[in-house]
């Protein structure tokens, strides 16, 4: 180190823009290969560190792809909110289409279907084993009805109560029906999830800061002596700084890139048994993993919580620690 900066220091005094500019290029590729040759000179022992911090990353990570399969599989349900209209039992099979297409206008509405009178008095006539006694009624007393499929954007409890609220006010709706209990529990429990993952997340990062602080802090007593003699020749804080910032992200990036392998060959074991489950349920649902923006986010994180775990411990460190 004190040799590099003696040479910076040298080429740079009285030198234009361009060559300390090319200089200061110079220097940080000479550190970041210092940086990753440190990882590789103890392989064993920095392995499991990145090893332990990429699985702290991917705790939280495959909660949130479970988390996120979770909801275009809800998503992916029929009837999730499904709206019932019961119409006036006075209005004819062209009056009760007409209004089923002007629903279909609706932008909130992915498909209306029709289900007439006769229709579902012939149904339940067949499933209900009272064929003989519906006979023998002098009319039908089923109305004409409107079963509503939302758009995907209005399946949420509140927007499909304000969507149910919405359809009340037309003239030809005598009752209107929306089971939302089991959507309000659906929800409720991925939104609890949310914040578990959040919480998990969060903790786990502070892991990951204090993993990387106390391996950086071990670097810098390992090299006190070095540090001592090159403050004696001037270097400033934050040159000293610069090496173990490059070791701290050289850390993020290989735990970013090992975790998002961990979860890559997770997502594949899985693969097997979550189509067999829903093959049970008639489902084509395939679990997904992370796309390309989403895994770029992932190491992107990673390299930021190995710096910043670097920046805050070298920099309290390299404080301490003045030439004798």
């Amino acid at each position: 180190m004190s040799n590099e900066y003696s040479a910076g220091a040298s080429l740079t005094q009285g030198a234009s823009f361009t060559a300390r500019f090319k200089m200061l290029l110079r220097l940080h590729k000479l550190e970041a290969r210092r940086g990753i040759k440190e990882i590789l000179d103890n392989p064993f022992s920095n392995f499991m560190t990145v090893l332990v911090i990429a699985i702290a990353l991917a705790l939280p990570a495959g909660l949130q792809i479970l988390l996120d399969n979770g909801k275009n599989l809800s998503q992916s349900w029929d009837g999730a909110s499904r709206i019932s209209l019961y119409l006036k039992i006075n209005l004819n099979e062209s009056q009760t289409k007409r209004l089923a297409s002007d629903i279909r206008q609706n932008l909130a509405v992915e498909d209306v279907n029709v289900i007439l009178p006769e229709k579902a008095l012939a149904d339940f006539s067949a499933r209900s084993g009272f064929a003989d006694a519906i006979a023998e009624l002098d009319s039908n007393p089923l109305p004409p009805t409107l079963v509503i499929q939302p758009a995907a954007s209005h399946t949420s409890p509140a927007a499909s109560e304000k969507l149910l609220a919405e359809f009340l006010k037309l003239p030809e709706v005598v009752q209107a029906q929306l089971d939302l209990d089991w959507v309000r529990k659906l929800y409720a429990l991925l939104q609890l999830a949310e914040k578990a993952a959040a919480a998990l997340g969060m903790a786990l990062g502070l892991a990951v800061l204090l993993i990387v602080g106390n391996t950086i802090r071990l670097s810098v007593q390992n090299r006190r002596e070095e540090i001592e003699v090159v403050k004696l020749v001037g270097a400033t804080d934050a040159f000293i700084r610069r090496p173990f910032l490059y070791t701290g992200f050289w850390y993020g990036l290989l735990a970013g890139l090992l975790c998002w392998i961990i979860l890559e060959i997770s997502l594949i074991w899985l693969q097997d048994p979550v189509a067999d489950l829903a093959g049970l349920y008639q489902s084509q649902f395939a679990i997904s993993g992370l796309n390309a923006l989403q895994s770029l986010q992932l190491i992107s994180f990673s390299c930021g919580l190995g710096l910043l775990g670097s920046w805050l411990s070298v920099g309290r460190h390299i404080r301490n620690i003045e030439p004798r």
